[in-house]
């Protein structure tokens, strides 16, 4: 047995024997495992990913496939994804296309990639809108060079951009209010 395979199952072991998740619902679950994996406590992170992904939670199947993606689980990380994605999730969706574009836990196919990478950008996810815009610009992923095409999406990324920024600032300013007023 590899010690990849070893640590999978030592952190699904750890995941039977830790008692507080049991009790927990998925975004409880979700949020106690992107703590323990800021802790860098990764076996416990797989438990608690595991869990809320097993009752469908999309935002934890996401998690959970990148975690197995980051260990080259890529067949189970697809498999994850592929979840998420089929509940419309846009950060599954992107990361599924990303699978099928690179052949990583799928067979490569750009069709596919394409197709999951569109349904993305329709919910404005930032990087499947900039994989596509660069796709078109440079004729990537079995597509054409097609600068009209790609002017769109390039277009929708530098909204986005722009918008996340603004949200990173005015919460920076939040908080530096809220400080100050302690």
């Amino acid at each position: 047995m590899s010690s990849r395979s070893l640590s999978f199952w030592i952190g699904i072991l750890a995941f039977s024997m830790l008692p507080s998740i049991v009790l927990a619902d998925p975004v409880e679950d979700l949020a106690l495992g992107n703590a323990a994996f800021d802790k860098e406590d990764v076996i416990a992170a797989m438990a608690y990913f595991t869990k809320a992904a097993e009752k469908n939670y999309a935002p934890a199947q996401v998690r959970l496939g990148e975690l197995l993606d980051s260990s080259e689980y890529d067949k189970e990380a697809a498999e994850w994804y592929r979840r998420a994605a089929e509940q419309g999730y846009a950060p599954g969706e992107y990361a599924l296309g990303h699978m099928y574009a690179i052949g990583e836990g799928v067979e490569k196919n750009n069709e596919r990639a394409l197709y999951w990478f569109k349904r993305a950008s329709a919910k404005n996810h930032l990087l499947a809108v900039k994989t596509l815009a660069q796709a078109y610009r440079k004729g990537e992923l079995g597509l054409a060079i097609d600068l009209d095409k790609a002017k769109p999406y390039e277009d929708n990324a530098n909204i986005l951009e722009a918008t996340a920024k603004r949200a990173e600032a005015k919460k920076a300013a939040d908080l530096n209010k809220k400080g100050a007023g302690k």
